[in-house]
């Protein structure tokens, strides 16, 4: 469990969410994680430790993670989670969208392998400079920018998904742009100014929009979407567009598929991962992103994902 998940909230919760899961026969040890290292640790150790699977209790940073020490742990336990974050995109792609859910998928959910991704930040230089898992998405310009205001509001004001929106309004009244090349596979597919670029190992981000919609976290690929500078008023007319799925309907809008995506910025780059800002990158670097095809075991509500 992260306490710190939902601005806060799941901390007070953990007592009621355990009683829940006891009083439905669910057996189960409650660890709290107290930082982000220590939450990579404990799942990377759950299977020699004798459990049969990993119940999450967060957003997307927790099963961030935790998918990290899957991976790294090289664990063949599924991992499930309570959706309690800002978020809750990873959860939302599983179709798990409450602790109602959850049980159900504990209860008679299938196993199903799930792509992630690994993201590498280079300086100008050549240098690896960061090196993360992706478990569902990557976001650069606008949206790494709306969340690190968002994640003030949230501190502040204790703002979840509200203080998002509220973010997002905000930078449209700025229009902050940045620049950079892409090549996806090898092959040169954009470049110049950009006003969001996603790459996505599944199709939510920022809870609930879809600024990668064609991506699946079942299929292998990252797919990769750009929206490049446009008017304000042209922006939020389309701003539905993001949460009905049909963003690559604007003319505006290119989308790529592949395994490795490579973005040489020009200047500035901000980038989130899983929901959490990657600070302090140094201008020109380079973000390299590559697909791990099948990285490790979920649970999933039947007719979610590719089917036994």
């Amino acid at each position: 469990m992260n306490p710190e998940a939902g601005s806060g909230i799941t901390a007070r919760r953990v007592g009621k969410i355990s009683g829940k899961l006891s009083s439905e026969g669910i057996s189960h040890r409650t660890a709290v994680a107290g930082s982000p290292e220590e939450l990579v640790d404990i799942s990377s150790l759950a299977h020699s430790d004798g459990f049969s699977g990993i119940i999450l209790c967060g957003g997307d940073g927790t099963v961030s993670s935790a998918v990290s020490g899957l991976i790294h742990g090289k664990t063949t336990i599924p991992v499930t989670v309570i959706p309690e974050g800002s978020g809750n995109d990873w959860a939302r792609s599983l179709g798990i969208l409450s602790i109602s859910d959850t049980i159900r998928v504990i209860g008679s959910g299938a196993p199903v392998m799930m792509d992630a991704a690994q993201c590498i930040v280079r300086d100008a230089s050549g240098s690896n400079i960061r090196s993360r898992i992706v478990a569902n998405s990557a976001g650069m310009g606008l949206d790494a920018h709306v969340l690190e205001r968002s994640l003030g509001l949230r501190q502040r004001r204790g703002m979840g998904r509200l203080g998002y929106i509220s973010s997002l309004l905000a930078s449209v009244t700025s229009m902050p742009t940045w620049e950079g090349g892409l090549e996806m596979d090898g092959e040169p597919v954009f470049d110049g100014a950009y006003f969001s670029l996603t790459c996505g190992v599944g199709p939510f981000s920022g809870g609930g929009m879809m600024l990668s919609p064609s991506a699946s976290p079942f299929d292998d690929y990252l797919d990769a979407a750009v929206v490049r500078p446009v008017s304000r008023m042209n922006l939020l007319r389309s701003l539905p567009m993001i949460y009905s799925g049909r963003l690559l309907e604007h003319p505006a809008v290119s989308s790529w598929r592949g395994r490795e995506m490579v973005l040489r910025s020009y200047g500035d780059l901000k980038v989130e991962i899983d929901g959490e800002p990657v600070r302090d990158l140094p201008a020109g670097s380079t973000l390299i992103i590559r697909s791990m095809p099948g990285a490790f075991p979920a649970l999933r509500l039947h007719g979610i994902g590719a089917e036994d």
